[in-house]
């Protein structure tokens, strides 16, 4: 008989097949204490026997007939372990795993474009050097005949088949690859000693608005012995490359002036104004023009004298300060 307060192995092996039938949950240490009191009361209370705690020999037998069953039938309350919770993926690992995703996928595309772009490389050397072929081949199928041998020397006469018979000669391939350059001034003024009057006036035009100082010299020789309509147009085309000459001029005087240099300051000054001082020498023709016998010249030449009277007015007003005060 077992009771509270019993120990010994007896009570060891009760607690080690309560435990096995869920009954006990406590140390197995060979102590009879309330925790086991409380394990035999439940397994007799599930065995229909009286639940008073104590180990009887009926209470042994159906202890051991339970174990040996390996079936225990449990109808009271027994406390029961927690639930097992089954491990779910954390939301670590779930952005671990994207992440590792997201960066093969990103290799995979990387290979593929390399390997499509070593493909068009491959493509495009093949392409080019097909294309070099096609030229050196072009290249060397053009020839020149090379003129006859001369039939006075009897000795390469009698050496070779036929007098008449030349072998063929390649040129090299910069002679003829390369095209002759082609300059449209120079078109044009090769146009105005043309004996096509439409011709030349048209080269006229042209150079005009071409606005090629190259083209002024020309242009002066052939007004010489040109008609009215010839001189009019040859004075517009005249103007119209002094206007465009001009504009440069300025530019590179405003350019120069911001040169951090003084020199380059002072020499741009000095040069450019030559070119303007040559301006000045129209006065005294327009003046001239001023008795001319047609009343419209002397108007157009008066109305040109204003006008440089007014820039030069202009000029004097914009003088410098010390020049002001000598005047005054």
């Amino acid at each position: 008989m077992l009771q509270p307060g019993s120990t010994g192995p007896d009570v060891q092996t009760l607690q080690t097949q309560l435990k096995e039938l869920g009954y006990y949950n406590g140390a197995v240490n060979g102590q009879f204490t309330e925790p086991t009191k409380i394990a035999v009361s439940q397994f007799q209370t599930a065995q229909g026997l009286l639940a008073d705690g104590i180990v009887g020999s009926t209470t042994w037998k159906k202890l051991q007939a339970a174990i040996a069953a390996k079936q225990p039938i449990i109808t009271a309350p027994v406390p029961t372990s927690k639930p097992r919770v089954e491990p779910q993926p954390s939301k670590k690992n779930l952005i671990w795993w994207s992440v590792l995703g997201l960066g093969t996928l990103g290799n995979l595309v990387a290979v593929i474009y390399c390997l499509k772009w070593l493909h068009q490389v491959k493509k495009m050397q093949q392409s080019q050097a097909a294309n070099s072929e096609i030229k050196t081949e072009a290249d060397r199928n053009i020839s020149i005949p090379q003129l006859p041998e001369s039939t006075n020397n009897p000795v390469s006469a009698s050496n070779s088949p036929s007098a008449t018979t030349s072998t063929p000669k390649l040129l090299p391939a910069e002679t003829t690859s390369r095209l002759a350059k082609f300059s449209l001034v120079d078109e044009l003024m090769n146009d105005l000693y043309s004996a096509d009057p439409a011709k030349r006036h048209k080269a006229i035009w042209d150079l005009g608005q071409q606005g090629d100082s190259r083209a002024i010299e020309p242009l002066v020789d052939l007004i010489i012995d040109a008609d009215s309509q010839q001189h009019s147009l040859i004075l517009s085309a005249l103007g119209e490359i002094a206007i465009r000459t001009f504009k440069p001029i300025n530019r590179a005087l405003a350019i120069s002036m911001q040169n951090q240099n003084p020199q380059v300051r002072q020499n741009a000054i000095r040069d450019l104004t030559r070119v303007y001082d040559m301006m000045s020498q129209i006065t005294p023709i327009l003046r001239h023009a001023l008795e001319d016998a047609d009343p419209e010249v002397q108007s157009t030449a008066r109305y040109a004298l204003n006008q440089l009277n007014r820039i030069r007015v202009l000029s004097e007003q914009e003088s410098l300060p010390e020049q002001r005060e000598k005047d005054g």
